[in-house]
């Protein structure tokens, strides 16, 4: 480690669940971070067993099991399953329908655990993320983002045609899509706001 890096992990002091134990006595974080591991590794049985030792604990052990399940959705899952998000945020609101503490609540935990534990993943996104940030990365303004919403391409005489044109293009695009209203927008906006010089 160098000295001017700061390394972007909370020091455990400041973390509540460090202190804390689960219902069988195990520490709190070791069981969030199994979770975790055991998930990433597509081991089924230990993921819905961490998931369900959370819940069982108490309310805050139960939130930080769905925060974790959240975050392993986008960050480990990512685009091998990009619906992964989607079905663990509604298997999160269908157990807030439960009473807490009830059997049922716990079958929602273990769906969300086990799905995400078994399915495919990729999480190039969350790996490129990271580089951003740690290279301190800024985006690029192509040309076509210097259009008529922007002051440097109103200075320029941009107009809504040279941004329908260029601005709303889109890659990769659907093979044999339907382009007919696309083609008449552009006839629309040549005659509404035609590009500079025309």
């Amino acid at each position: 480690m160098t000295e001017t890096w700061n390394r972007p992990i909370p020091h455990w002091s400041t973390d509540p669940f460090a202190a804390r134990t689960t219902l069988h006595g195990l520490p709190s974080d070791e069981v969030r971070s199994a979770l975790h591991k055991h998930v990433r590794k597509g081991r089924v049985e230990q993921s819905i067993r961490a998931a369900i030792e959370l819940a069982r604990t108490d309310a805050a052990h139960e939130a930080e099991m769905w925060r974790r399940l959240q975050v392993l959705a986008a960050e480990d899952v990512g685009m091998g399953d990009p619906l992964a998000i989607v079905i663990v945020r509604a298997l999160h609101e269908a157990a807030l329908d439960t009473e807490d503490g009830a059997y049922d609540r716990l079958v929602f935990a273990a769906q969300a655990a086990g799905y995400l534990a078994g399915a495919q993943k990729n999480p190039v996104y969350g790996e490129l993320m990271q580089v951003v940030l740690h290279e301190e990365l800024a985006p690029e303004i192509p040309d076509e983002a210097l259009c008529v919403h922007t002051r440097r391409g109103q200075e320029a005489g941009k107009t809504m045609y040279d941004w329908f044109v260029t601005g709303t293009s889109i890659e990769p695009e659907v093979a044999d899509r339907d382009t007919t209203w696309r083609d008449r927008l552009v006839d629309i906006y040549r005659r509404l706001d035609p590009p500079a010089g025309t």
